[in-house]
């Protein structure tokens, strides 16, 4: 038991009182709280309700006689309350007061037996506050919250003191307001052990005398900054506060200093002696005089700095990818709405979203594993980094997709600019895995303009720009116009028409012969796909096939057009057996990668009788750059007896590396060298060189597009093995390229 409380117990009680069990209790409650007293000012406080509501209870007993003498609990109270080094009381509901104690005589002039029994504003008020001042302590009755302030009260005398006041208000066992109970202590500028103890939790203390213009800063708070010299004047304290910080505080300061806060309170930095700043947070309150003006402002500082970090670190997570470390989409779009707001401030001022999206980047994903498609996405976000004006912002919108802040943009031109530049880096291949990639980008962009009601729309339009240049090919870029937000419903209903006519089996397979240069005659029929719309007619691949790419739904088509053409390969070889004739079947990477397709195969050569070694399957190089699990499935298909050929050669980055790596059986040079150029194509001297090599390799070469007999006699001359175009024949469906091939013509 604390040796305090054991000396009043045995002055007020003997040395062997008897005491209730709930005595007991409370004894040892009120005990342990002094014990902590010593070190701790809060509990004071507790230690001060616990003594009120004992005496309370005291007073209030049904069992209580005013005639009997002074109970254990009555003398126990009067002894702690007599002793306590601050002033302390008691009041009822009304404001009376109840009790007084000595320091209560020593700071006031009060004697007990003059303050009990009347109303505590009538006692330490002037006349004109005492009105205010019983409403402002009803209303904390009622509230029922501990209340603790500096404030301005009357000696005996009638000399002004100002003191810290802290107010517990009580209640009975039903809970109803029973009075409140009261710590008066001087204020801290005159330190005693309990400033003491407080400043022992380490926080800072200020006292300010408004009139002198003077301040007195605790130690503690002289060590927030470092323990610097102190003048006692205000700039102590002003002068080490940040910059940035400096018109928030004096705001709040003045706010409260004219009477329109009810408390001060800022968090702000002060520079330390290590030339760092470090986050406080101050609170305080103003005492008034008599005239309301504020003379004094007084309170105390806390270190949050590292609260403070830990918040911005949180803030800074919440508001960036974790992955890239870029700011993520609640960032930008927050960024946007400061543009947005801009252009109503400035009608010059311009800006532009860039809405960005990796093609292919699922097969990235599923070839490599997530951790390349991260490591394809880290390095993918520092090469854009390189692509950005100064102002510009980059941010991943999630997923594969990125949308980039184009700040003070004219014109779709200086939009188009950056735009080129992404084209230009993403171009480049990646080292992902020990393994080159390459990935190019979609882009879409829409630019700010006064017909624009929401930021919002702003980034939808840049997102259908990006969705139209991907149903145009992809790796280009398309400028949002009205036109795009016209064709936007349009792809939501082509993904509907695809899926419809896929259920309703509208699609049709046509074939283009391949002709041997050396005897002029059929070799192979390579399948292409064909869309027979009920209202739009017969529609070219190159307006459904990348978006069907796109949505996944080429997997499903590819599948049925492998059926379809395996069993129309087989009634031309009916037409004639004894010939030599290949299939070739162009798959895309999502068909190769696709988990069935090996099972495809193998029921199509089932159904069909086909033999594995007449089928060819055309891969673009693109699809040979989608890692091991690509690599992978071409070994399965090279097992199986499959040819193999790299389409669409000469254009892009054509590998010579991967002709020997995969083991192709042949190449086809792409028919952009041929179409709409000279008598011999466009570009003969690259035709002429790619044949070379490729007998050299000793592979063969297919030839795309050739329109003209020039061209066929210029084939014929560098060497190339066989060709295709319509020089021949168009692509043809199955009963006519069964005619075609019947019919022996020779070229």
């Amino acid at each position: 038991m604390h040796r305090r409380l054991r000396q009043m117990l045995h002055r007020h009680l003997g040395h062997e009182p008897e005491l209730t069990p709930e005595l007991g209790r409370l004894l040892r409650d009120l005990g342990g709280e002094l014990e902590r007293a010593d070190q701790d000012r809060a509990s004071l406080q507790r230690a001060l309700e616990l003594l009120a509501d004992l005496t309370r209870r005291q007073a209030t007993s049904p069992e209580a006689r005013p005639a009997a003498p002074r109970s254990p609990v009555r003398r126990l109270a009067q002894g702690l309350f007599e002793r306590a080094p601050f002033a302390a009381l008691l009041c009822d509901p009304e404001l009376t007061v109840l009790a007084w104690n000595r320091s209560a005589e020593r700071l006031y002039g009060h004697r007990p037996a003059e303050a009990v029994g009347r109303p505590l504003p009538d006692l330490l008020f002037p006349e004109a506050e005492r009105a205010a001042a019983r409403r402002e302590f009803r209303a904390l009755l009622e509230r029922g919250e501990s209340d603790q302030q500096l404030r301005v009260a009357s000696a005996r005398g009638g000399e002004a003191r100002l003191d810290e006041w802290t107010v517990v208000p009580l209640r009975d066992r039903e809970g109803r307001p029973a009075g409140a109970a009261v710590i008066i202590r001087e204020p801290f500028s005159s330190p005693d052990r309990y400033a003491a103890a407080w400043q022992g939790t380490g926080d800072g203390l200020f006292d300010w005398d408004l009139k002198a213009d003077k301040i007195w800063l605790s130690d503690s708070f002289l060590g927030l900054v470092g323990d610097p010299p102190a003048s006692g004047t205000p700039a102590d304290w002003l002068d080490r506060i940040h910059t940035q910080d400096r018109e928030a505080f004096q705001l709040a300061l003045r706010a409260h200093l004219d009477g329109q806060s009810p408390a001060f309170e800022a968090e702000h930095r002060l520079r330390h002696q290590d030339g760092e700043f470090r986050w406080v947070l101050a609170r305080g309150r103003v005492s008034r005089d008599a005239s309301g003006q504020a003379v004094r402002f007084s309170g105390a500082a806390m270190d949050v700095t590292a609260r403070r970090t830990m918040a911005d670190r949180a803030l800074h997570d919440a508001l960036h990818d974790p992955l890239t470390r870029l700011p993520n989409r609640a960032l930008f779009l927050d960024l946007v709405k400061r543009s947005f707001a801009r252009t109503r401030r400035r009608e010059s001022y311009g800006f532009g979203v860039v809405f960005l999206d990796l093609d292919h980047f699922k097969a990235v994903n599923d070839g490599l594993g997530h951790a390349a498609g991260d490591e394809l996405l880290v390095q993918m976000s520092k090469r854009l980094q390189t692509c950005l004006r100064e102002g510009d912002t980059l941010a991943r919108h999630g997923g594969d997709e990125f949308t980039i802040l184009l700040d003070d943009v004219r014109g779709p031109l200086d939009a188009q600019i950056v735009a080129d530049r992404i084209h230009q880096v993403t171009a480049l291949p990646f080292e992902i895995g020990g393994q080159e990639l390459f990935v190019t980008a979609s882009i879409g962009i829409a630019l700010s303009a006064p017909s624009y009601g929401r930021p919002e729309d702003l980034l939808l339009d840049a997102d259908t720009a990006m969705y139209r240049s991907k149903a145009l090919g992809r790796a280009r870029t398309v400028v949002f116009d009205a036109t795009t937000r016209e064709r936007s419903p349009q792809l939501l209903d082509l993904e509907a028409d695809l899926r419809r006519a896929l259920l309703k089996e509208e699609f049709r397979v046509h074939y283009m012969p391949l002709v041997d240069m050396a005897s002029g005659r059929i070799q192979g029929l390579e399948a292409l796909l064909r869309w027979a719309h009920p209202k739009r007619g017969l529609v070219p691949p190159e307006q459904f096939v990348p978006f069907a790419e796109e949505t996944g739904l080429i997997v499903p088509i590819g599948r049925w057009m492998l059926h379809q053409a395996g069993r129309d390969f087989q009634a031309v070889r009916r037409t004639a057996p004894a010939r030599p004739l290949a299939l070739h079947v162009n798959l895309s990477s999502k068909q190769l990668l696709n988990a069935d397709l090996l099972e495809q195969i193998d029921g199509v050569v089932r159904e069909s009788a086909l033999d594995l070694k007449d089928l060819a399957v055309e891969l673009t190089e693109h699809t040979f750059q989608q890692g091991e699990q690509a690599t992978h499935r071409i070994a399965e298909l090279r097992s199986r007896g499959v040819r193999l050929c790299m389409d669409d050669f000469g254009t892009g980055y054509s590998s010579i590396a991967s002709l020997h790596r995969f083991q192709l059986d042949a190449l086809k040079i792409d028919r952009s060298l041929f179409v709409g150029g000279g008598p011999r194509g466009k570009a003969p001297d690259l035709v002429r060189s790619i044949v070379s090599m490729a007998r050299e390799m000793g592979k063969p070469v297919v030839a795309e597009g050739i329109e003209t007999a020039e061209q066929l006699k210029f084939l014929r001359e560098v060497g190339c093995t066989s060709a295709q175009g319509f020089f021949f024949s168009p692509a043809v469906e199955g009963e006519a390229a069964r005619a075609l091939v019947a019919a022996s013509t020779s070229w």
